[in-house]
């Protein structure tokens, strides 16, 4: 909704003109009672001398009865200002001489002189015997002589003293009115509006070209001062746009290119390659260890080891392109000069080999290393987004097959970036519909082939059929969502412990897995005794599988977190040992219960078995209860059970079973509590 313009000149012209007639009747209204009581008193005064010039000459026609002469006295008192009519009367009360003078009677003017003058309408005086005639020099009273004056006349003529005077104040205030504008408009509003037009041509690219026009006779006062401080806000604004431009398209790091110039210079490429009907080729580049760098060495040495890798970028696309920083270890090359297939790969090899040359950072030597993922114009996209994201796409591609790799885009990539995608909104909607359920695998005494624990393995119920989790562990990982999904698992096993013992008074251990992520989440120990504690389960019942590579990810914390789940009472065994890097000198300081030997060195058995010997000779070193997992025929189980390894499990005794399942095979038909070896 637009505003209706009001020039200031005509607001401060309306202003002077209320504030003059303001002033000029509240001046007319105390004009109005100092003539008001400067006339009471002098009519007052009128009619005392009036009274005392009268009294003689009325007091003698009275004692002579002399009426011609007492009309003549009245008559001449009529002549006098404002009297109406008098009257004389005797000191019986009967009328001697009375005199009126005829006059108009507006109701109105009346009404008014009344509240003005009401009480001096009349006076009187009483006659007495003249001294002349009075030889015992006492007073006699004779008559009473009443004057009564013309109020409405009266009041008349105040007001037409109080008119002119009225006229001459407004002529005053609208004259005053009229130089005050005059002045105002020339001294304030003139420079106002052309300081508002100046404004209207100021350039926001360029504020600085356009400023405000400074004024002579404004220089030393508050409307200059004004001018010349918004003259200076335009010019620092000037350059903070500039710093701001700067800073909007470069990295502050590397003074690369960032996301938005790249964007912008992609664009121009796809016109360029539109209207030269050409390729070109975009490179995404993800430091690999980088993390490890940060980590080990200190941010400043990874910001200084970005700096070096952003001029080796330089340096190897020289003219042939564009380098940009996206963020974080992520670069992205713009080979707009290389349009075929044997000239990029040839590029590639020849970047990857100036990356690879070690680096020397005060006293670290580092060795770079990168995945690369590559996308072509037009073939992998349309806009600079899409390129982006499908190099990105193909460079994920590239790490997944090892260090220093690099790939082309495939558009199979792209559709399992949209499986994902769609499976990891999927995950969260499960969690909330409860689509999760346990598997139970049970394990045995090799020895004896008595039931000794089961292992919790999750499973996803979608639609009626069960997803692997082979499917949906891994996109769980990668987007966090596996801590919820493992606090649910470690709730789930805490609450089927809570039923075992409620229902069939009965007590079996659980082991279940905690993921990579999960186990770094500083919740995870706090979250694992406060289930056990709502569900009233002994800790003893509840194992927590660690695999090799969490522990080794941070091995002081790993062994703070164990401690406190070992002196709890929870069992601790280490998953998939023998897969990772462990170093034995931290294992004997670990505070783990079990090992569990890998199904990949099961599954070698008897044949290959040196690595599945070690361990069980370790476990024994260590006392620690050796478990066998992936057991699928007789002759592995006979290997294990020549070895004295204490625990197996899988195909060859169960597989996972659902819970109804399990209780009926295992639980239904036991009474007795199982004891742990």
């Amino acid at each position: 909704m637009s505003v209706k313009f009001k020039s200031l000149t005509w607001k401060q012209t309306t202003l002077v003109v209320i504030s003059a007639l303001f002033f000029a009747i509240a001046i007319f209204i105390v004009e109005i009672a100092l003539v008001g009581t400067s006339a009471r008193n002098q009519l007052t005064l009128s009619q005392q001398e009036l009274l005392d010039s009268i009294e003689h000459p009325a007091a003698n026609a009275v004692w002579a009865l002399d009426d011609s002469l007492a009309n003549q006295t009245l008559t001449g008192l009529l002549k006098m200002e404002y009297v109406a009519s008098a009257i004389i009367k005797l000191d019986d009360g009967s009328t001697f001489v009375s005199i009126v003078h005829p006059g108009n009677n507006d109701p109105l003017i009346k009404n008014i002189s009344q509240k003005l003058f009401g009480d001096l309408q009349q006076i009187s005086r009483t006659l007495y015997r003249p001294s002349s005639f009075n030889n015992n020099n006492q007073t006699q009273v004779i008559g009473t002589l009443s004057i009564t004056y013309n109020l409405q006349a009266l009041t008349n003529a105040l007001f037409s003293q109080l008119r002119l005077s009225f006229i001459a104040t407004l002529a005053r205030a609208l004259l005053i009115t009229l130089v005050l504008s005059i002045l105002f408009h020339r001294f304030l509003t003139k420079p106002i509006a052309q300081i508002s037009e100046a404004i209207d041509k100021i350039d926001p690219e360029s504020p600085d070209e356009h400023l405000l026009p400074e004024s002579r006779s404004h220089q030393d006062d508050e409307l200059g001062l004004v001018t010349s401080k918004f003259n200076q806000i335009l010019i620092q604004f000037s350059q903070t746009q500039d710093k701001l431009r700067r800073m909007a398209t470069r990295d502050p790091l590397t003074g690369l290119p960032n996301r938005t110039l790249l964007l912008e210079t992609i664009a121009v490429s796809i016109q360029k390659a539109k209207a030269h009907h050409n390729s070109f080729y975009l490179l995404f580049i993800d430091l690999d260890r980088f993390k490890n760098i940060n980590d080990t060495l200190g941010h400043t040495t990874g910001d200084r080891y970005l700096q070096r890798i952003a001029r080796i970028l330089e340096r190897v696309v020289g003219d042939n392109g564009t380098v940009a920083r996206l963020g974080g270890d992520e670069f992205v090359i713009l080979a707009d000069e290389i349009h075929s297939p044997l000239m990029i790969t040839t590029f590639v090899d020849k970047l990857l080999l100036q990356l690879n040359m070690s680096l020397q950072l005060n006293e670290h030597s580092i060795h770079p290393a990168a995945s690369i993922g590559i996308s072509i114009y037009p073939d992998d996209g349309q806009s600079a987004e899409d390129l982006i994201r499908h190099a990105d796409i193909a460079m994920y591609s590239a790490k997944a097959s090892g260090s220093n790799k690099w790939a082309f885009f495939k558009q199979q990539m792209t559709e399992r970036a949209a499986v994902r995608l769609r499976t990891e909104a999927s995950l969260h909607d499960a969690l909330k519909n409860n689509e999760f359920q346990l598997h139970f695998q049970p394990k045995f005494n090799i020895e004896t082939g008595e039931l000794v624990s089961c292992e919790a393995l999750i499973r996803w119920e979608k639609e009626g059929r069960l997803i692997s989790p082979m499917s949906f562990i891994s996109v769980a990982e990668e987007t966090g969502i596996i801590i919820a999904l493992g606090r649910w698992v470690i709730e789930a096993a805490c609450k089927t412990l809570k039923g075992w013992q409620t229902q069939y008074n009965f007590n079996l251990p659980i082991a279940v897995n905690v993921a990579s992520q999960q186990f770094s989440d500083n919740s995870m120990v706090p979250d694992i005794k406060q289930l056990a504690l709502r569900y009233q389960i002994a800790p003893h019942l509840l194992e927590i599988e660690i695999t090799e590579t969490s522990l080794m990810n941070d091995i002081e914390l790993a062994i703070s977190k164990l401690e406190q789940l070992r002196s709890a009472g929870f069992g601790i065994a280490v998953d998939d040992f023998g897969t990772g890097y462990s170093s034995l000198s931290y294992l004997q300081h670990l505070p783990i219960t079990t090992l569990k030997i890998d199904r990949c060195f099961v599954t070698d058995l008897p044949h290959d078995s040196a690595i599945a010997s070690t361990i069980l000779l370790l476990g024994k070193q260590l006392d620690l209860n050796i478990v066998a997992e992936g057991i699928e025929n007789e002759q592995q189980l006979n290997w294990l059970k020549e070895k004295k390894c204490q625990v197996g499990q899988g195909f060859y005794y169960s597989k996972p079973l659902t819970s109804q399942e399990f209780e009926n095979l295992y639980i239904k038909p036991n009474n007795a509590t199982i004891k742990r070896i």
